[in-house]
């Protein structure tokens, strides 16, 4: 089942995942390389890039062109190397290492939205006029799709685009805001309607007559990055700069947002990283009642969660890497449409996409809390690090589309897949009856055995409700928003434990410490199966009454008891703590 999503009806047993402990030489070296960029070239000016300093952010782009990191996901004949997403995901965890959120976001906005959308849906003339320039860094590239009325709903922008008579020119008018990269733009990706209703892409030189850039927008974070309001008044785009087809601009907008969100994925994982170790390094020193602070019972805690947290969404990141390489290898390179279809290849991982944002920026967010909560009141100071972070993680909940957005695109995609059919949902619902007569397969792993057996379970927690909730509304269930939420939330859920323990057995003889990676996915299961446990009794009520809710309570109570276990978290988030304290790093 080469679709996204199966994670919700494959045995557990049956999976194999993409993971780091795993890297080829290849991979490996393009992480050292870009590590060493962000901590040697990056790290010393992070301060510098923090005030705005275009010149010196646009220099370090260059720089990153030199060494190829700009060019990953670009093809080799056009001066790219198309290493592949994994590489891809590294780079952009990587280059967070040099601790400017700024930095990372111009970067991304560069080498994702900013890049495939020509190289997806380019032609050749605008593949070999564009994309070595955007490979090198002498092109910097803002997308600019977002309006006062238009934002993650592309099909509401009211910018126009009208044939000029002599059928040489668009002209566009209309206004574009938040446009990361928009101030030092050399190139914009934009989109207009044609005739009123054929939504098209547009590449748009930001010099050409008639486009005006507004003052940057005073941000609460990210003040080292560019975000301004483009006006376009009246601007003369010859009719051979419009990317794609005409009326197709739809696609080419939702395509490139799964890869910006995945890679979003990516960013925040190396934010979670910064801000274990920029916690740590505070808590190992703090001292108050006579001790150091890591040490108290209350502090490990928060750091082991942080470490938790981290792992699961790395697991969940590189796994959707792998699966998106997977798909594009699948594709006939030899096709005259080759790059559509890798566009379609990526979209058939839309959830995994979704589900690395909307996981990883409420991972990060929540890290980005208690290390400045570990901070005390310093934490409050702009002098330290924690309160930079805070201000600057807040926007990855609403890039990339919102996370409300999101969530919604995560049960879509799951719905329209049930639907077509293409995953075989119906037939796991039905062994239902049977899993709760306590018909399950035996899992023999050598490791975190019960813990499978527990993830296996929540699979068909997840399915009973969401065949009460499909039987109920049927499609309409997207309009139930608030049931529709909880629903995703139990789709993250089994994505990111299903990912993090199937990783943990796969890789456990490669690991320098196996008992502590075994006590992550000991904490993660016991405390995701009690969450999910909870949410499907919440669905339950929001969807039947009488004799029907109780009768259902019953199996979902009894699929629950099923999947419980009785795990002491309390003693082995002391131990994933001290082992993090040992190694003064996320340790993995």
């Amino acid at each position: 089942m080469l679709t996204g999503g199966n994670f919700t009806v494959t045995p557990i047993s049956e999976r194999k995942v993409y993971c780091i402990e795993e890297m080829t030489e290849e991979q490996k070296e393009f992480a050292i390389a870009t590590e060493d960029f962000a901590t040697e070239e990056l790290l010393p000016h992070k301060d510098d890039i923090e005030q705005f300093n275009g010149e010196l952010t646009k220099e370090l782009i260059r720089k990153c062109g030199e060494l190829g990191l700009l060019g990953v996901d670009v093809p080799e004949e056009y001066d790219g190397l198309d290493l592949g997403k994994f590489i891809s995901a590294l780079v952009v965890e990587k280059i967070t290492y040099g601790q400017s959120a700024s930095f990372t976001v111009t970067f991304s906005a560069h080498t994702g939205i900013g890049t495939l959308p020509i190289v997806y849906f380019g032609n050749e003339e605008q593949k070999r006029r564009y994309l070595p320039g955007l490979a090198s860094g002498e092109i910097l590239s803002a997308y600019a799709l977002t309006e006062p009325g238009a934002g993650t709903d592309a099909l509401a922008i009211r910018t126009s685009a009208e044939l000029s008579p002599d059928g040489k020119y668009y002209i566009l008018n209309g206004n574009k805001q938040f446009i990361s990269n928009g101030g030092w733009a050399d190139l914009l990706i934009t989109f207009a309607k044609i005739d009123g209703e054929k939504l098209t892409c547009f590449l748009v030189d930001p010099k050409a007559e008639g486009v005006v850039r507004k003052e940057e927008k005073n941000k609460l974070g990210l003040h080292g990055s560019s975000t301004c309001n483009i006006i376009l008044e009246n601007v003369k785009v010859p009719v051979e700069n419009v990317l794609g087809e005409v009326g197709k601009g739809a696609e080419i907008a939702f395509n490139t947002l799964d890869i910006g969100r995945f890679k979003l994925g990516a960013a925040v994982l190396g934010g979670s990283k910064n801000t274990i170790l920029l916690s740590l390094d505070y808590a190992l020193q703090r001292k108050q009642f006579g001790q150091v602070i890591a040490y108290f019972d209350a502090i490990k805690k928060k750091f082991a969660e942080m470490v938790v947290r981290t792992y699961a969404l790395e697991s969940i990141v590189y796994q959707t890497a792998g699966l998106l390489d997977e798909s594009i290898k699948k594709v006939d390179k030899s096709a005259s449409d080759y790059y559509q279809q890798v566009a379609h290849s990526i979209e058939k991982y839309a959830i995994e996409c979704s589900i690395c944002k909307v996981y990883g920026s409420e991972a990060l967010d929540r890290s980005a809390d208690e290390g400045l909560q570990i901070f005390g009141g310093y934490g409050f100071i702009e002098d330290y690090p924690l309160a930079r972070i805070m201000r600057d993680t807040r926007v990855d909940r609403i890039y990339e589309g919102t996370n409300e957005i999101n969530r919604q695109i995560i049960l879509g995609y799951l719905l329209k897949k049930t639907l077509l059919e293409e995953l075989p949902i119906r037939e796991r619902i039905k062994e239902i009856p049977g899993v709760l007569e306590g018909k399950l397969p035996e899992f023999s792993a050598p490791v975190l055995a019960e813990e499978q057996r527990a993830a296996e379970i929540a699979k068909y927690l997840f399915l009973y409700v969401y065949n009460q909730a499909l039987t109920e509304f049927g499609q309409d269930i997207l309009n139930r928003q608030q049931i529709g939420e909880v629903l995703s939330d139990m789709i993250i859920q089994l994505f990111v434990l299903d990912t993090t323990l199937t990783r943990i057995r796969q890789t456990i003889d490669q690991v320098a410490k196996p008992k502590i990676v075994e006590a992550i996915g000991k904490v993660l299961t016991a405390e995701t199966v009690q969450q999910m446990g909870g949410a499907a009794e919440l669905v339950l009520n929001g969807i039947l009454s009488g004799k029907a809710l109780e009768s259902a309570l019953q199996e979902v109570r009894k699929l629950a008891g099923m999947m419980y276990l009785r795990t002491d978290v309390f003693t082995l988030k002391n131990q994933i703590a001290d082992y993090l304290y040992e190694q003064r790093k996320y340790p993995f």
